[in-house]
Order: C-alpha cells, then sequence, then structure tokens
C-alpha cells in the first residue's frame, strides 16, 4: 500500500501472517482499553465521598474515549510496523536531469485577445508558472521565432534572467511568416551543449511557412536526441463565432478573406516523431494544463524510516497524554 501527502511518499508492506497477527495486537488493545476503563469506573464509584464529590464538581460518566484509543491504535500499529520493518518513507521531489529550451511564436496572430489579455501575454504568464514547479538545477533557454527564429539567452540555471527575457517579449509587427522549423534548428543548437535529457517546447498558433523545411529540422532534433513538445493555441468558441460572421460579411461583400490556422498536423507529427507531446488547446485551462503535463521526472529519495516513525510516534504518545487528562481514561 502506498500513502503520499505533501511529497512524502510511504510504502507499507504487509504479508497476510504479520496482517492477521497485527488485527489481533488491536483487538486485544481495544479490549484491554474498555476492560481497564470499566475497572477505572468501579473503582471510583466505591470511593466513600462520591456523593459529596459529586455535589461540588458535578458528575461526569467515565466511558471509553474513542480520540483516546484511535491514539493508542495508531501508535500500537506504527509500532508494529517499525518493529517488523514493513514500513519504508521516502520523498518525492523533481530531479534535475532535463534541460529545457521554450521557443515562443511573436508572430502577429499572438496579440489575439481570446486569451486573457491576448495569447502572447497569457503564454508568458503560463510559462512563468510553470517554471516554478521545476527543480532549481535545471537549465533553460530562450527562443522567440515568427519569420526567422533568434535565441535570446543561452542554456542557463539564471532564472531571473529567463524570466526577465519572458516578459520581454513582444509581437513582431512586421513579421509575415512563422518558421517553426527554424525554432527546432536554434533549440537543438542551444541544447547542444546539454549533458542531459534535452527537451524543446514549441509554443505556437499558426503554421510552418517560413525558413527551412520541416523535415530537415526534424532530423536535426532527432541526430541531437531532442525530444519535442508542441503546445498549438487554438482558436477559442467565442472566436470560431467572431470568425464565421466575418466570413459571411466578406462573403456578401465580395471580399476575400482567410484566417490564420494552426497547423496541428505537422505540429502532431514533429512530437510523435521525436518522443514528445502534441497540445491543442482550444482555452486558458487547458493551455494551462498543457504546460504542468510536460514531463517532469519525480525521483523518490529514501529517509530513515525509523527515525521519523518514531519521533512521529513520540508526538502521538504526547497526544494521548493531552487526552487522558482531558477524557480521564485509561
Amino acid at each position: 500500500m502506498e500513502i503520499e501527502f505533501l511529497g512524502i511518499k510511504v510504502v507499507i508492506m504487509l504479508p497476510w501472517r504479520s496482517i492477521g497477527m497485527l488485527l489481533l495486537l488491536l483487538a486485544i488493545v481495544t479490549i484491554s482499553y474498555i476492560l481497564m476503563t470499566k475497572m477505572r469506573k468501579n473503582r471510583i464509584l466505591k470511593f466513600a465521598n462520591f456523593h459529596t464529590l459529586k455535589k461540588v464538581h458535578g458528575y461526569k460518566s467515565i466511558v471509553p474515549s474513542p480520540w483516546l484509543l484511535a491514539v493508542k491504535l495508531i501508535t500500537v500499529t506504527l509500532l508494529f510496523l517499525v518493529a517488523t520493518e514493513s514500513i519504508q518513507v521516502s520523498l518525492v521531489k523533481p530531479v534535475a536531469n532535463t534541460d529545457f529550451c521554450i521557443a515562443v511564436d511573436v508572430s502577429q496572430t499572438m496579440l489575439l485577445p481570446d486569451y486573457e489579455p491576448n495569447r502572447i501575454e497569457f503564454a508568458k504568464q503560463t510559462i512563468l508558472d510553470w517554471m516554478d514547479s521545476l527543480p532549481g538545477a535545471s537549465k533553460l533557454c530562450v527562443i522567440k521565432f515568427s519569420e526567422r527564429a533568434a535565441p535570446l539567452t543561452s542554456l542557463t540555471l539564471n532564472t531571473f534572467e529567463i524570466k526577465n527575457k519572458i516578459l520581454s517579449l513582444k509581437v513582431e509587427s512586421n513579421s509575415s511568416g512563422t518558421a517553426i522549423g527554424e525554432a527546432i534548428f536554434a533549440g537543438a543548437s542551444v541544447l547542444a551543449d546539454s549533458d542531459k535529457q534535452r527537451f524543446l517546447i514549441i509554443i505556437t498558433d499558426g503554421e510552418n511557412n517560413a525558413g527551412r523545411n520541416l523535415t530537415l529540422a526534424l532530423k536535426e532534433a532527432r541526430d541531437k536526441k531532442i525530444v519535442i513538445y508542441t503546445i498549438g493555441i487554438g482558436v477559442t468558441n467565442e472566436t470560431r463565432e467572431l470568425i464565421s460572421e466575418l466570413e459571411k460579411v466578406a462573403k456578401k461583400k465580395g471580399i476575400k478573406f482567410s484566417f490564420p490556422k494552426l497547423d496541428d498536423r505537422n505540429l502532431r507529427k514533429i512530437s510523435q516523431e521525436t518522443g514528445g507531446k502534441f497540445f491543442f488547446v482550444t482555452n486558458e485551462t487547458a493551455f494551462e494544463e498543457s504546460m504542468k503535463n510536460i514531463v517532469v521526472k519525480n525521483e523518490r529519495i529514501p529517509l530513515n524510516s525509523d527515525y521519523y516513525v518514531l519521533l512521529f510516534i513520540s508526538i502521538l504518545i504526547a497526544l494521548e497524554l493531552l487526552l487522558f487528562s482531558k477524557f480521564g481514561a485509561v
């Protein structure tokens, strides 16, 4: 049985014989507690001045306290687990065995306000929130791309620099294309310095229509063992309705109207061929979840189980004494 709480994992391994012994022990403790409470009650009732004390202090029936009994049972159970070496405690935390490069599309369509306040600003905040979940020893770099790609940082542990570069990202109003292939080449170049697992995260709302083709870019990524996660920003339901209305108006007036579309087919291909995942998002919640689902491996760090369990038992014994003083039961 495994229990995980606040990053601490407790594993309990008990064979059937040990389970039977533990249940028998708990039954004995329960029966003993009830009998001892009853014996104490009879002993108090025989006290010569009971009626006088009753008038002065009032009368409170002595009955088994479920809280005190529960603490006793938990304490006995933990002592049994420690004695039989059936409990293991470990700390679960992300390990820094991966370096990340984040490539963000800064083409004009990233100014669309279907994500609050717009696509580029929401993407920036989502990245910053995601960074807070990374291990401290993870290196990162930032790339911006539209019709060309440009690394803004080298691979670095300086999260302050990374966050500043992300916050400084602006849409390039003069751009006329989206160079996803160039972003892959740029990411591969920066990640080549990494001696860990290499992840490239591409966030875009368009299609590869500038720069080098995706076939060459994919070959470069595979040769350098880079895993690519792609996040495709799709239109929200509200924007889809707006586009539909604009298309109707344009058709009536004989105006040619086209809205840039996300190339989800090629984005999915990029991720599949490099061992990553493709996330198609159409709302803010899905965007946030896609970032959280980008793999960050966790590692179990074994702790001295006996030490921590015995420490917890000591706390329970102290709690038992407090309960005893309140309920006056054995």
